[in-house]
């Protein structure tokens, strides 16, 4: 049996609204997220639409007249009247005074009847069509879950119910509850990085991205890699989204970095009893993490989103890698794109939508540039050089500095490197092990930093 949609719906607070604003027309700043689509009754849509036309230009009085020449002003609105038979405006008027309420709040509750029942109608109709959906053979579980993230987050959007403007001191004291408990307690904002130099720049907070960017084959992965299980060390539950590398690959990498056990010698078997001891015992500790490893080569915004959004549910994600950002497209233009869109979306849509700290990847092309860095960069809130050192800087710094280099090169969260300093890191490729390098090289003697 088909549902009476005129069952969901409220005459009496449709009525009590526009009653209401005829004497109070005030009170429709406090409620800007009423639309007149949200009304089931027609008359009371178009009668809504004027006097929020009639106080936006202005005009104090509200009275019949004004009510009924704004309505004939516009070609649309005065087809809906013809076509419903618009009750006469001055006996509308006259039965108002008994609906009418007096005082804002009783407004903002008739106000907030009026958008839910709005809702429900529309929900209704959401469900009809993902309803319609799950009885066709050809849509797959992606293709569904697709469709119901659209339809009810393009909901959730529209019925904001809370656009009333605020002094920010009205709040502050909850934002400064939220700043204090979010500092750990030596002090760090937000998930620390595993290297404390890093950490006097930024830390890995909820809802921001950052951008690791290096030259192909330059240890991207294996900065992952450590950041992963220093999050995971510290009971931060991790989610490794890999585009490249399947799990048993990942699995011998990670278990290198956890026993100091060359990979090549995990891959052939060539290590002592001892050592097979200590992988074992390595396995049994990964079985026990809130660590999820995905090797996705190919998949859409919504799969990514709809992984992280069941992760932040079942095991409450609180930091994700993403390794690393492409485009598989040869046009240079449409590329650009690609990557701008793929930033933007990791930031805003999954970071932000789902407050997870993001970590994220772009390679580096023969110029020591990301393509289209402008537009990548354009979204994230720090972004981070990772490369190798050159013969000279190997040279001047010393092995004790290490072999490896990293430049905060965007930070929009506090201090931002010279493009010529770095900070010094160790990087054994065999262990799949990074470490911030105890001595530091002298940057006083740089001879490559303009003074």
């Amino acid at each position: 049996m088909a549902l009476d949609i005129s069952l969901i719906s409220d005459n009496q607070a449709e009525a009590g609204v526009i009653a209401t604003l005829l004497y109070h027309p005030e009170f429709i700043l406090h409620t800007d997220y009423l639309k007149p689509s949200y009304f089931y009754n027609v008359e009371n849509g178009c009668i809504y639409w004027a006097i929020q036309e009639l106080y936006k230009s202005g005009v104090e009085r509200i009275d019949a007249l004004n009510i009924t020449n704004m309505l004939n002003s516009n070609r649309a609105v005065k087809k809906k009247i013809e076509q419903y038979n618009l009750t006469d405006m001055q006996d509308f008027i006259n039965m108002s005074q008994y609906a009418c309420r007096h005082t804002l709040e009783e407004y903002k509750l008739l106000v907030n009847n009026v958008v839910t029942t709005s809702f429900k109608r529309d929900l209704n109709k959401a469900v009809l069509e993902i309803q319609s959906a799950c009885f066709n053979s050809e849509a797959d579980l992606n293709k569904l879950n697709s469709l119901v993230n659209t339809k009810i987050n393009k909901l959730t959007e529209q019925y904001i119910t809370s656009n009333e403007i605020e002094t920010f001191g009205s709040h502050i004291d909850d934002l400064w509850k939220e700043i204090c408990n979010r500092r750990t307690e030596d002090g760090v904002y937000g998930i620390p990085s595993k290297f404390p130099l890093i950490n006097e720049y930024f830390t890995y907070e909820p809802g921001e991205l950052v951008l690791l960017k290096a030259r192909m084959k330059r240890g991207k992965s294996a900065f992952f890699l450590n950041e992963a299980i220093h999050k995971i060390k510290n009971g931060v539950p991790t989610l490794y989204l890999d585009t490249e590398m399947q799990d048993r690959l990942f699995a011998e990498r990670m278990l290198a970095n956890l026993t100091g056990i060359e990979v090549k010698r995990i891959k052939n078997g060539k290590y002592s009893y001892e050592e097979g001891k200590e992988l074992e015992k390595a396995n049994e500790w990964i079985k026990k993490q809130p660590f999820v490893h995905m090797y996705i080569p190919s998949s859409t915004d919504e799969e990514i989103y709809a992984i992280h959004k069941v992760l932040k549910y079942k095991m409450g994600l609180e930091f994700s890698i993403y390794d690393y950002i492409k485009s598989n497209i040869a046009s240079s233009s449409e590329n650009y794109n690609v990557l701008g869109g793929k930033c933007d979306f990791l930031k805003n849509n999954v970071a932000g939508d789902l407050n997870i700290a993001m970590l994220a990847g772009a390679q580096l092309n023969r110029q020591n540039q990301v393509a289209d860095s402008d537009k990548l960069e354009r979204y994230v809130s720090s972004s981070i050089l990772w490369r190798d050192k050159s013969t000279e800087e190997l040279a001047k710094d010393g092995l004790d500095c290490g072999n490896f280099a990293a430049t905060i090169d965007l930070n929009r969260n506090g201090e931002m490197m010279d493009d010529e300093d770095y900070i010094d890191f160790k990087f054994d490729g065999n262990r799949m092990r990074i470490e911030q390098s105890k001595i530091q090289h002298d940057k006083s003697s740089n001879p490559f930093k303009n003074n």
